[in-house]
């Protein structure tokens, strides 16, 4: 079965509809390999989780990658009011709007933007087959040539004892590695300066900046073992939508921006 790696969407499910619709065209037989950061930043997370959620219906293979932002998330729903600054401050404020909620923003004592607790239970109660999904997202998924992760890995360390935390957050060690690696790595979290898919020597950078390049990147690889092919939904509202196959920026030293 093909599968396809799908970079950060940040909640621009415009671009990842026409990317699912040109991929059930071409490739109805793959699956699909969500990167993580479905949500926050972009207008329509919801939206994009009900379609990463039909997806996951549609082919069992499938699979969602869990990002650093679901985790925010999970931690808020878990946890509260206290650990709600850092999603706030990382784009949650558009995630709770594209569902429908309003009126759970204050400032503490210390000025800190954050939500409240009622929030959190709405969120969970309302929305639990979101909630499910983001709980049940891998930490990173292998095949035989490929580790496919949200953030990166520290190069150091056995693909099998990699930590999940340093997986979804963390990518330096990963982007300032110059060395191979048993296994190809493909990442997102990192903003390609390009804005397109990203080829090094041991990994593969697939966060394009959608949310406000207008760019969703995706890559192939086919089940036969050929080269894996590279493409990239773009458009706005107020600008044509389109999926094309991309040449990769081949490189062998850049360094990305953390998204």
């Amino acid at each position: 079965m093909d599968m396809i790696a799908v970079g950060d969407v940040h909640g621009r499910a415009d671009l990842l509809e026409r990317l699912l619709e040109y991929v059930y065209v071409r490739f109805p037989r793959s699956r699909i390999v969500f990167l993580g950061d479905i949500i926050d930043r972009g207008p329509n997370s919801r939206q994009a989780m009900d379609l990463v959620e039909h997806e996951l219906k549609r082919q069992p293979a499938s699979a969602l990658i869990q990002g650093n932002h679901e985790e925010l998330l999970l931690r808020f729903v878990d946890q509260g009011t206290a650990f709600s600054r850092g999603w706030r401050h990382n784009g949650g404020d558009a995630t709770v709007s594209s569902y429908g909620l309003h009126g759970y923003e204050y400032e503490d004592d210390d000025g800190y933007s954050r939500f409240r607790d009622d929030l959190a239970h709405r969120l969970a109660e309302e929305h639990a087959a979101h909630i499910s999904i983001f709980r049940k997202a891998l930490p990173c998924l292998q095949t035989d040539d490929y580790f496919f992760v949200h953030a990166g890995i520290v190069p150091e360390v056995p693909l099998d004892e990699q930590d999940p935390y340093m997986m979804r957050w963390k990518s330096q060690p990963l982007l300032a590695y110059r060395g191979h690696l048993p296994k190809i790595v493909v990442h997102g979290h990192s903003i390609t300066e390009s804005h397109r898919p990203e080829v090094y020597k041991s990994r593969v950078n697939l966060d394009t900046g959608a949310y406000y390049s207008h760019k969703l990147t995706a890559m192939l690889v086919p089940d036969e073992g050929s080269a894996p092919v590279y493409f990239v939904s773009s458009g706005s509202p107020d600008h044509a939508y389109a999926v094309q196959e991309v040449h990769a920026h081949l490189l062998s030293d850049a360094l990305s921006h953390c998204g």
